[in-house]
């Protein structure tokens, strides 16, 4: 599990899937979470997918136990982390996110949102 610090200098109100609202101006952390939708109105959601301790094919870094894969728009962040992870989402006053952690490693990857299979 990790904890999640979101802090919002954004102009409107945040959201979370866990019914959390973010007031314009204010922080918010969410303790020991999995899986998690952070709502940017205007922007797009954020999805912070809880891996567990498995690990994300063709991705041998980050090497520690457990993870989470944290996709916005069309970039995703690859974290992990031993204990209690850290992370903490700024979203300034335009709209733009800035993710950061101070325990574990996040390594920005790029993964297909959308496949079309041939047959």
């Amino acid at each position: 599990m990790y904890n999640l610090t979101i802090k919002n200098d954004y102009i409107y109100d945040l959201g979370t899937s866990t019914g959390v609202t973010i007031s314009k101006g204010k922080s918010f952390t969410l303790n020991d979470r999995g899986s998690l939708v952070l709502t940017i109105p205007g922007m797009s959601n954020m999805n912070f997918i809880d891996l567990g301790d498995k690990k994300l094919e063709g991705f041998p870094f980050p090497k520690e136990t457990w993870g989470t894969l944290v996709r916005y728009s069309t970039i995703e962040a690859y974290y992990r982390y031993e204990g209690q992870g850290e992370l903490t989402v700024v979203v300034d006053s335009l709209g733009m996110c800035t993710i950061s952690t101070t325990n574990g490693s996040m390594i920005r990857i790029s993964i297909p949102e959308f496949v079309i299979q041939q047959h």
